[in-house]
């Protein structure tokens, strides 16, 4: 788990470390085509820090082996998450989604209005989300990365 580490690159090194001769060390981590990272992108100043103080991706990562010189291999995961209460003003799970979407308690009755609506309209939009049935699909897609030792 790399979410709430402080030294990603010294976590990662030091479990490479760890592999015996032919071992695999499995890093599963959201993509950096996921919804996440799109509304980490754009609204990472408005959002809380995380324990670190950083979200991390499947990008960021792979920076990290592409600097260690390590041959590692990437599947992506396809996931979703149906977030269509979110839109729903008073609707008590749209707001508990919107809370753990944003890391924030009560988002929707302690953010500014404004950065209510900018948030609604991104995750609404294709880089984050799909329309399905009248139903708004959140992109959770993770990524499995398999570093050789």
């Amino acid at each position: 788990m790399l979410y709430r580490v402080e030294d990603i690159a010294h976590t990662i090194k030091f479990f490479h470390s760890c592999l015996d001769c032919y071992a695999k060390l499995l890093i599963i981590i959201l993509s950096g085509d996921s919804g996440w990272a799109s509304i980490w992108k754009k609204y990472r100043h408005c959002l809380p820090p995380t324990d670190s103080g950083h979200y991390i991706t499947a990008n960021d990562i792979k920076v990290v082996l592409d600097g260690m010189g390590v041959k590692y291999q990437v599947y992506d995961f396809p996931s979703d998450w149906d977030i269509t209460e979110c839109f729903i003003d008073g609707d008590t799970t749209g707001g508990h989604t919107l809370d753990f979407l944003t890391g924030t308690k009560d988002f929707m009755n302690t953010a500014p209005l404004g950065l209510k609506q900018q948030l609604r309209q991104a995750l609404g939009r294709p880089e984050c989300s799909t329309k399905k049935d009248g139903r708004i699909i959140f992109r959770n897609d993770l990524s499995m990365i398999v570093v050789s030792s």
